[in-house]
């Protein structure tokens, strides 16, 4: 009977804390926290010092956010810790739904997601230079100046990095789409003229983007 309580217990904590993952008080500050962020992560091997801050900053938030919440429905640390070493919170739906959580103990996931969320926000970048424009300005066009000056062997790097990525993702997505979960929102399908658009912008941030190439 104490088992079944305390099995009952586990899983009331992981829906709870699940629930919360899953709702704006939790997912806006953590959004907006990668939007302000990943201008400066790529995705070479090397890692650079200022990822290691931003990575602290990250691992500061989550806590705060989550004691935070944990005061507040009256879970304690002991009780939290079980849960989230339970089988219930190890399956691929559940872990899913921890990605953001599970992000803070694991720089490899946090740079994963913050160079995911870059690259959605470059092509964000793109759709609305179109939108704005009905066509792409000179600056991103590929018989630019810009695109003159990159040399072939580095387009074909660049190329095969954004091949990766986009594999990388699309698996990922298959797993998310038969777990039937919904996680942040890494939206990176893109065409072709948007994946050639993609190697420019590995020299040019979003924001840069939209400054100099939508007019004012």
């Amino acid at each position: 009977m104490a088992a079944e309580e305390e099995e009952g217990d586990v899983e009331w904590v992981v829906d709870t804390i699940a629930g919360f993952l899953r709702g704006p008080a939790w997912s806006i500050p953590i959004l907006e926290f990668m939007e302000q962020k990943c201008e400066v992560f790529d995705d070479e091997e090397e890692s650079k010092l200022s990822y290691t801050e931003i990575y602290q900053e990250y691992q500061a938030l989550v806590e705060k956010l989550l004691e935070d919440y944990l005061k507040e429905v009256g879970i304690n640390e002991e009780k939290f810790q079980a849960a989230f070493s339970s089988p219930l919170a190890k399956t691929h739906a559940s872990q899913a739904i921890l990605q953001t959580v599970l992000a803070a103990e694991d720089f490899r996931l946090f740079k994963k997601m913050m160079v995911q969320k870059n690259i959605e926000m470059q092509l964000q970048a793109i759709r609305i230079i179109k939108e704005r424009n009905g066509v792409l300005p000179d600056c991103l066009t590929e018989g630019s100046d810009v695109f003159s000056e990159i040399e072939h062997e580095e387009m074909k790097i660049l190329r095969e990095v954004l091949r990766k990525s986009k594999e990388e993702y699309e698996i990922e997505q298959e797993k998310k789409r038969t777990a039937e979960v919904s996680t942040l929102p890494f939206q990176m399908s893109y065409t072709d003229d948007e994946e050639i658009l993609l190697i420019f912008l590995s020299w040019v941030s979003a924001e840069s983007l939209l400054r100099h190439c939508v007019p004012s």
